[in-house]
């Protein structure tokens, strides 16, 4: 019976120390380095859901719509996984509230997007249709291909 306690009691505590690890300040330089390590990763996400979004300007509006909500979420993502990190250089309490505020941002994204996918895909049969993407940039949803060095 007591090594059943003092097992218990040691998983306890392996949880509790595993949790104040966590929030745990990281260095201006650790921060500096995984902030730019997610940005660089985000910019990569970004870049190739664009690249898909231009391989999709001669399908149907709704396939263009697809393309451009994914290219909302991996910029969404990207930034959340960047505060994220930037959130690294706090206090434990300043660092929960930074992390929390990211997810929010990101949550309010990702609906912004889901709410253009689902407005375009109503809309699907009008040519010529822009939608914003979650970013807030207008997205043009004609025949004509974006220009990729912009």
């Amino acid at each position: 019976m007591a090594t059943k306690t003092v097992l218990i009691a040691a998983a306890v505590l392996g949880l509790a120390l595993g949790a104040a690890g966590c929030n745990k300040q990281e260095s201006v330089g650790e921060v500096r380095e995984d902030v730019a390590e997610a940005k660089q990763e985000a910019n990569e996400n970004v870049a190739e859901q664009q690249a898909d979004a231009v391989a999709t300007t001669e399908d149907a509006v709704e396939d263009r719509a697809e393309a451009d909500y994914d290219v909302a979420i991996a910029k969404a993502d990207g930034d959340r996984k960047v505060a994220k990190e930037a959130c690294d250089a706090l206090s434990s309490d300043a660092q929960e509230n930074c992390k929390r505020q990211a997810e929010q941002q990101y949550d309010s994204a990702k609906a912004q997007a889901q709410a253009q996918l689902d407005t375009a895909k109503n809309n699907g049969s009008a040519a010529g249709t822009s939608i914003t993407d979650a970013t807030g940039g207008a997205t043009d949803t004609n025949d004509t291909a974006p220009d990729p060095r912009s």
